[in-house]
């Protein structure tokens, strides 16, 4: 029976232990992870917001190239918030799934609607990855203290996909004759 009551949802505890206990997770782990995992979660929403807003918003010579960049950009980071929340859900937590949770969990700020140039957008989007970047660092460290592999391949990805970005906006920056932001070397 207590099976059943937690494929059902009535018991939300047992069926998150459950989980972790048979994938051979520890419950204490899968918390602290689904916890880090969120707090990228939130930053992920801020940063596909921003995305779009500059998508919206771009003006200037490069306006064309960085409107479909943009849009590149916000749809493969929409894929990346639905990895990450089914990976949550995996451990048998809640992702975060309200504005109010992304912008309070979130440790990037949003950008205000307004009119933004292209190096302005260059160095936002590489100083927002390269944040993102060394916050994923420290949950690597984290989760490398386990056999959590199916974790440790998808932040993989996660930093392969920010730092090629990370390399493309620094690459246009200082192209343009601006300096990088600081962290994203």
């Amino acid at each position: 029976m207590l099976f059943l009551k937690s494929i059902f949802g009535e018991d939300d505890i047992v069926s998150r232990e459950l989980r972790a206990t048979l994938t051979g997770l520890d419950p204490e782990y899968a918390r602290r992870l689904a916890d880090a995992l969120n707090r990228y979660l939130a930053n992920l929403h801020v940063v596909y917001i921003k995305l779009r807003n500059f998508h919206w918003n771009v003006v200037g010579v490069d306006f064309i190239d960085f409107h479909e960049k943009l849009a590149e950009l916000y749809e493969e980071v929409a894929l990346e918030i639905d990895r990450i929340a089914e990976r949550i859900k995996m451990l048998g937590f809640f992702p975060l799934a309200s504005m109010r949770e992304f912008v309070c969990y979130a440790t990037l700020q949003e950008a205000p609607s307004a009119p933004y140039n292209t190096p302005t957008i260059a160095y936002a989007v590489a100083s927002d990855f390269a944040a993102t970047a060394r916050y994923l660092r420290e949950v690597d460290e984290f989760v490398r203290e386990t056999t959590d592999e199916f974790t440790i391949d998808l932040i993989a990805e996660a930093l392969g996909f920010l730092e090629k970005h990370v390399w493309f906006f620094t690459a246009y920056l200082e192209r343009m004759g601006y300096a990088a932001p600081k962290g994203s070397q």
